[in-house]
């Protein structure tokens, strides 16, 4: 079980650089190893339900995986329930949403996998509820992380910006959760390390978001997914319900630099999707707030886990390690799960120091697989430009295949949910089994 773990007295202060959602399951991790554990914001404190600024993202759709559900439970005790209570939506991922995808909509059926639905903002706001609860993490609002303290290539903590000016926060351990502004580059070239190769793939993706208070739902599912189907269709959408008894929509695009900017083109993408659905449930709905539109150009991977060279005392994660397609939903639990490898780094290391090149090797392998996935779909629109997997085609027919069984079969359909929500390798689709089933043809 996840937060009973001894506490290690020679570990005195651990920081974490961002209280994003992986900074803050970072803190609650170290925060049962260190008597100390700080948290360098740079944002103010958020009211309630109002996304930060460091976070443009925050108001497309967020699904949480169920793998990260489950290490969010672990980590918060009643957490699930006590967001249900407070307007979270639960959801049976097969029976209440209505999947369009690769030309066909999914089985719908009782899975007994159950996710809950909400805002991003929302989820942070009781993350950070159950944080200020950890009496030894402290979060510094409104500080800006600006350099690392060293003494020879061993971090030894922050020089931070704060409103009363500079000041310095020494550190037995430092996290780097800060994302794509990482300090971690430049103090790899201040000590004359190399930095890591990167892995780039332009996919040059939109989103376009809106709150609605009133659509023209449909009693037989609580959220709807029209995915794109390429190489005819790029564009695709969603519905899911949120607190409040609120409803996001959610448009997205790849390769288009035009995302709908008003009332009428949000109307008009969501007429031209592959399916009518989403323009039918919302042509005469009720919004509430503006089109909030985010770019996502690319997905990026840094290659920490292969430096044998990296200073003592620094650990990187979160986005600043990799930032993967937001569409498959997975940087959330990506995330989680790299806080259980920290977990699993500190407890194995004992009193000794964290290892660098063991826990970005561990967190790798946890890449590895959602990386896979994204790229199998995203190269499948002839805009996506990027070095490919070996055996990409052969990988996507296969992939055709179990989406297309999907559509008769619960048993592929369990198989491809225990895959996408990162509870098993994508194995499990290739058992035999699995096989004559994705092979077999639908019942007329």
């Amino acid at each position: 079980m996840l937060g009973n773990q001894k506490k290690y007295s020679r570990r005195k202060t651990a920081i974490v650089i961002g209280g994003s959602i992986a900074g803050m399951l970072a803190a609650r991790v170290l925060s049962d190893s260190f008597e100390k554990v700080i948290i360098i914001e740079k944002d103010g404190e958020q009211p309630k339900g109002s996304p930060r600024k460091g976070v443009p993202q925050a108001a497309q759709g967020h699904v949480l995986l169920k793998s990260g559900e489950k290490i969010l439970e672990d980590l918060f005790p009643g957490l699930r329930a006590e967001m249900i209570k407070s307007g979270s939506v639960p959801a049976d991922f097969s029976n209440d949403i209505a999947w369009h995808h690769h030309g066909s909509w999914k089985v719908r059926y009782d899975s007994g996998c159950s996710i809950i639905q909400q805002s991003r903002p929302f989820l942070e706001y009781h993350l950070r509820k159950r944080i200020d609860q950890i009496e030894n993490i402290h979060t510094l609002y409104n500080t800006k992380a600006k350099d690392f303290t060293l003494n020879g290539s061993r971090i030894t903590g922050i020089e931070a910006e704060t409103a009363e000016g500079n000041a310095i926060y020494p550190a037995d351990l430092t996290v780097d959760a800060s994302g794509a502004s990482s300090l971690a580059f430049h103090c790899l070239k201040k000590l004359g390390v190399a930095q890591p190769k990167k892995t780039e793939v332009s996919i040059n993706l939109f989103y376009a978001n809106r709150i609605y208070r009133r659509i023209q739902s449909d009693p037989e599912w609580k959220s709807l997914l029209v995915y794109p189907n390429p190489p005819l269709q790029s564009f695709g959408g969603a519905i899911s319900p949120t607190e409040n008894n609120e409803w996001m929509i959610t448009l997205f695009g790849y390769g288009a630099n035009n995302p709908p900017a008003d009332h009428h083109e949000f109307l008009e993408a969501a007429k031209n999707l592959e399916k009518p659905h989403i323009y039918e449930c919302i042509t005469n709905g009720e919004p509430a707030s503006d089109i909030k539109v985010y770019r996502f150009p690319s997905m990026r991977r840094y290659h920490f886990e292969k430096m044998k060279t990296f200073p003592k005392g620094l650990l990187v994660m979160g986005d600043a390690f990799c930032r993967m397609d937001p569409v498959f939903a997975q940087g959330m639990s990506i995330a989680a799960k790299e806080a259980k490898a920290l977990q699993d780094i500190l407890i194995s290391a004992g009193e000794a120091d964290a290892d660098p090149y063991n826990f970005h090797r561990k967190i790798s392998k946890i890449v590895d697989i959602p990386w896979l996935i994204a790229l199998t779909e995203d190269f499948r629109f002839s805009h996506t430009a990027g070095a490919k997997p070996l055996g990409l085609p052969l990988l996507q027919w296969y992939v055709k295949k179990v989406v297309n069984a999907c559509s008769f079969d619960p048993y592929t359909y369990d198989c491809f949910m225990k895959v996408l929500h990162l509870h098993a390798h994508p194995a499990v689709l290739f058992t035999p089994r699995a096989v004559r089933n994705i092979f077999r043809r639908r019942k007329k």
